[in-house]
């Protein structure tokens, strides 16, 4: 871990992280794992969970999706500013027809799918999408809306904007077999990711904004490809500029923290999702309900990644804490050598 960290500081954060029970008497914190100059030097688990352990991702697939569309990018099979291949869109005179792939990762589309705007309840668009009628066929029930905001003028988070770019990916690369094994090639076996699961609709299309399953170190490993530029053991995964393009917010006057399907540690606009107190603005992360983060720290070479569950109303108080986990590790000098 190296010298120029305070071990009893940061034994003592772990246990504040690890304090608490949720749902079921279960710990609201899983997993803890800081991976620093690309080593993995910090690993802890709560009791019944262990390095095995598949965690689900909620809104982290969303970057998952993410990383899918740039594989595909960078394979000259999707162009971001292109039309959205969707065909829902394709007659001449509709709209969305106007829709690029840049609109879906910036979750600028102004569809009329944006979670918590009818309401947060079981009839929900985003609950009947992951959980009701419409998720036989996710990406076609999220498509088949009208525009409430012209394209490019204003954010709105949407799960189903990232089921549609999950149902593209399907579309581009074939079924489900054909999927499992491009993914494989292309991402999984680069990485030693051999825990990820991504989980499909009833027509064999990837859910694109939820429902991905990783082991705590996977999802480090994915992270670390993030924060290595998108190339891993010197082989590009990512297209050149991808990274950087994921970490820029999306132009949109009522959007600071969102960037292409990730967040970043900016001020939030207004309600927008709270950044990760006291981590620095460099900082950008994956995130899902429930607490899940992976963070990259590019001044710090960290990846730090909290697994679990617990009640969006404690969020406010899990937020300092994993910022005072990040603050543990001083920042490292361009070039220096991994401890």
């Amino acid at each position: 871990m190296g010298d120029d960290v305070d071990r009893a500081h940061l034994d003592s954060l772990l246990d504040d992280l690890f304090t608490g029970e949720g749902r079921g008497g279960l710990p609201d914190t899983r997993a803890v794992l800081v991976v620093r100059g690309g080593r993995l030097v910090l690993e802890r688990y709560a009791p019944g969970f262990d390095a095995n352990q598949r965690f689900h991702s909620w809104s982290m697939a969303k970057s998952v999706t993410q990383g899918l569309i740039g594989i595909l990018v960078r394979e000259g099979r999707l162009a971001v500013d292109e039309r959205a291949p969707v065909d829902a869109w394709s007659a001449q005179g509709d709209p969305r027809r106007a829709l690029t792939l840049r609109h879906l990762l910036h979750m600028t589309s102004g569809l009329a799918n944006a979670d918590g705007e009818d309401g947060a309840g079981p009839e929900s668009f985003v609950a009947t999408l992951l959980f009701g009628s419409a998720s036989h066929d996710m990406a076609g029930s999220a498509a088949a809306v009208p525009l409430a905001h012209d394209p490019g003028t204003h954010w709105a988070y949407s799960t189903g904007t990232s089921a549609i770019l999950g149902g593209i990916v399907s579309q581009t690369v074939g079924d489900r077999a054909a999927v499992r094994a491009w993914l494989e090639r292309e991402l999984l076996t680069p990485l030693g990711m051999d825990s990820l699961v991504l989980e499909v609709d009833t027509r064999g299309q990837l859910v694109g904004g939820s429902h991905a399953w990783a082991t705590a170190r996977d999802w480090a490993r994915f992270g670390l490809l993030y924060l290595r530029g998108g190339v891993w053991d010197g082989q590009t995964i990512l297209p050149g500029g991808w990274v950087d393009f994921s970490r820029t917010p999306a132009p949109a006057p009522n959007n600071t923290t969102f960037g292409a399907h990730l967040w970043i540690n900016h001020d939030p606009a207004s309600d927008q999702f709270k950044p990760i107190q006291g981590a620095g603005p460099s900082v950008f992360t994956m995130s899902g309900n429930g607490g899940q983060y992976v963070a990259m720290v590019p001044e710090k070479d960290l990846v730090v990644v909290r697994l679990g569950e617990m009640l969006v109303h404690d969020w406010d108080a899990l937020s300092p804490k994993v910022g005072a986990l990040i603050q543990a590790f001083p920042d490292r000098a361009p070039g220096e050598a991994a401890p």
